[in-house]
């Protein structure tokens, strides 16, 4: 590897000094130089190789940085990312092949995501729930691995979380209400890990002692630093200056057309949520009437609502239909699934609960203790000290349409599936980096699969479905909304409450994951068209030869990227279809 940078390095000097020497006489220079062949080509290509080994590396090897929260590393990222990309455009793209095509265009676009959001979102300063990175203790050891990995895991990665904390009351300026709302209830809701988990750990893995107490040591340590963080936010943070979390006009739109790749631009991405938003509406009003004439869609909506599992049970239900839904996709041949997995439902940690008001999944990080790939669809459970009100409210968003419809989103063939596929990319770069435009579109993608291929039984479960995509439409709208001033943050949840059905806190904490992350609930819907899309043009082209396992395979096998670099890779004539 060394051999190649020197020889690069050479290759580019002799590029600026010799600009009016051909490639021919160049290459000759440089054979006799380095004795080796080449063409330009080829130095090229070389160089592109090391840029993506460097920029894994690089990406990879962040998570453990003491300084890795720190303003100053935050804009010297910002720094070392403009030279990123503009290294990378030194290299001519036509001079690699197709695939390494592909991968410099998916390159280029992490790179300008990453820089719109350290130069224009700059969450550090008004984000306070950044600081605190609990959710990979908590997958480390309780996911696979032996007793040693973890323990070192855990030495390595608690003074990480030590400085996290340190940098957040250094560095937190901007008062956000509700994101300070949100990271005081992280703050207070943390201790399972702390006060649970991390002690189980210690208890039942067989490690040395002296790690043992060095991880209780460090388990303190957090938990006080984590105490003073609460207290800032409670005290310190409010009389700061109160701040917007919205992106801004120029940087969404340099969002839409140079990280996702996408021909929308803020007005006509605002214009199509809406059109698409209408449709939807009409659609399930027309179902609504087959059902029930003598009833408004509201009405049987709330009826459909109203039937959901005993909340003992709530759990079991969920893994009874993430098995039905395995079931079909093998049985229809949907998707070829070629490695033993499962997933298992599960309880959603304490402190994330309030994050979102249903759940989240997370994906297999590899082969377990019983030779299967496991995923996990961590929901939030029932809790008898809530309540009646509060009861009431889980239930009702917890209703059998929804457990039905999100099966297939969150498990078979959804990101499940998706993930095992990108696990097993054979390209580095695909393997380790990937997109919500095209994940979260999978997703929903998967619930529309659904309904196509007879899984949903019957019309009220088919409206549920479309109201689940109503939801998707609206974030669209309140997306590109809040982020470009068309919208506030209370006209997002009225659009929730009022047009979609959502109760309100609900909607609040859909809302405040769309407010922190600008550009990624876009992915839902606009990925899911882009796939259906892609799979029109595919069946055109196959003709009597389509088949939808074999468009699914190759869609998945291609990666997790922008769908406009997955639509090149796939219809690619040169490489076939």
């Amino acid at each position: 590897m060394i051999y190649i940078e020197l020889k690069i390095n050479l290759f580019n000097l002799l590029k600026k000094t010799l600009p009016m020497i051909k490639n021919s006489f160049l290459c000759i220079i440089f054979f006799l130089i380095s004795q080796s062949s080449c063409t330009i080509q080829d130095l090229d290509k070389e160089k592109f190789q090391m840029f993506v080994k460097n920029f894994n590396d690089i990406e990879n090897n962040n998570s453990l940085n003491p300084e890795r929260m720190s303003e100053s590393f935050l804009l010297n990222q910002l720094k070392e990312t403009k030279d990123r990309l503009s290294n990378l455009r030194e290299i001519n793209i036509d001079d690699l092949d197709f695939n390494d095509q592909i991968d410099y265009k998916f390159i280029q676009s992490i790179l300008i995501g990453n820089e719109i959001r350290n130069e224009f979102h700059m969450p550090w300063k008004k984000d306070p729930r950044r600081y605190m990175n609990f959710r990979q203790i908590s997958n480390k050891i309780n996911g696979p691995g032996t007793c040693i990995e973890k323990s070192q895991f855990l030495l390595d990665y608690l003074p990480v979380v030590i400085n996290d904390l340190s940098y957040g009351k250094e560095q937190l300026s901007e008062y956000v209400p509700r994101f300070n709302e949100l990271g005081l209830f992280m703050a207070s809701n943390s201790n399972e890990i702390f006060d649970i988990e991390i002690p189980n750990f210690t208890n039942k893995c067989s490690i040395e002692n002296s790690d043992k107490l060095k991880i209780i040591s460090l388990t303190k340590q957090v938990k006080e630093r984590l105490k003073e963080f609460e207290m800032f936010l409670k005290n310190d943070l409010p009389i700061m200056q109160e701040s917007s979390f919205s992106l801004g006009k120029t940087a969404y739109n340099k969002m839409l057309k140079e990280q996702f790749l996408l021909d929308y631009n803020d007005e006509t991405l605002w214009d199509y949520g809406w059109k698409q938003f209408n449709n939807t509406i009409k659609e399930m009003d027309n179902l609504a009437k087959k059902i029930d004439p003598g009833k408004t869609t509201k009405q049987i909506l709330i009826d459909i609502k109203n039937e959901y599992p005993e909340p003992d049970n709530m759990i079991d239900a969920h893994q009874y239909w993430v098995d039905k839904s395995g079931e079909h996709i093998k049985d229809k041949n949907l998707i070829p699934i070629p490695w033993k997995e499962r997933v298992n439902v599960v309880p959603r940690e304490e402190y994330l609960r309030k994050t979102s008001y249903y759940g989240n999944f997370s994906r297999s990080k590899g082969i377990d203790e019983e030779g299967f790939f496991t995923s996990e669809w961590k929901i939030n459970p029932f809790e008898d000290q809530w309540d009646q009100k509060t009861k009431d409210e889980y239930l009702v968003e917890h209703d059998w349409g929804v457990i039905i419809v999100t099966a297939p989103h969150e498990t078979y063939a959804g990101h499940h599936i998706q993930g095992l596929y990108q696990m097993h990319n054979p390209r580095e770069l695909r393997r380790n980096n990937g997109l919500s435009l095209f994940s979260e579109g999978w997703g929903l993608y998967n619930e529309q699969l659904m309904l196509e291929t007879g899984f949903y039984p019957n019309d009220k479960i088919k409206l549920r479905q479309l109201q689940l995509r109503l939801w998707r439409n609206a974030r669209v709208i309140y997306d590109v909304g809040m982020h470009t001033g068309k919208m506030t943050y209370e006209e997002a949840i009225n659009l929730m409450t009022e047009k979609v059905g959502f109760l309100r806190w609900a909607a609040q904490l859909e809302i405040d994951s769309s407010s922190s992350r600008p550009g990624y609930f876009i992915g839902y819907f606009i990925g899911m068209t882009e796939i259906l899309t892609m799979r029109e043009e595919y069946k055109k082209i196959k003709g009597d030869k389509y088949d939808i396992s074999d468009f699914h395979e190759k869609l998945l096998k291609i990666g997790n990227m922008p769908p406009s670099l997955m639509k090149e890779s796939l219809f690619n004539l040169s490489h076939g279809i």
